[in-house]
């Protein structure tokens, strides 16, 4: 029973610490140095006060690039990160699953997004040079491992009526 209790204030401690950290960073962005499914992305991402990323224009797309680019999960050949939305609710409609709004901008990828096999709803952006795939938008498998972007709240976008 004590190992248990430790473990649990342990773990508290950490998301305490994590929370505080990211009240007092300067940083928009936090990027994780390991892998979960959209869902767990997004719990993580909420759990620190923050949401996966959100793109409304080509500017906020580039710097969530330049942000990974930054951090260590980066690799110039292959990178995959998840930010925050999805067409999980009605096929096609791409929506930012933190604020509820529609998804007005993203850097597609010619031909996405495509549904592929009937199992892409969620939202990344992908670097895969063996695919000529640039740091582009595009529809994944929700239950795919990749890494993922964190977004400071206070970073209010501008939200519209729809």
């Amino acid at each position: 029973m004590q190992r248990t209790v430790l473990v649990l204030v342990a773990t508290v401690g950490v998301l305490s610490m994590a929370q505080q950290i990211k009240c007092r960073s300067p940083s928009r962005f936090m990027i994780p140095v390991f892998k979960a499914n959209w869902f767990k992305a997004t719990e993580f991402c909420f759990s620190l006060g923050m949401q996966l990323a959100i793109t409304n224009s080509k500017e906020d797309h580039d710097r969530i690039v330049d942000a990974v680019k930054a951090s260590p999960i980066y690799n110039a050949n292959d990178t995959i990160v998840w930010i925050g939305g999805s067409d999980l609710a009605v096929e096609g409609d791409f929506y930012w699953h933190a604020t509820g709004v529609r998804l007005v901008y993203a850097h597609w990828q010619p031909g996405q997004p495509d549904n592929w096999k009937n199992q892409e709803d969620c939202l990344s952006i992908v670097n895969v040079l063996s695919l000529g795939w640039r740091w582009v938008a595009n529809d994944g498998n929700c239950e795919g491992l990749h890494y993922f972007v964190c977004e400071n709240v206070e970073w209010i976008h501008n939200i519209s009526v729809f």
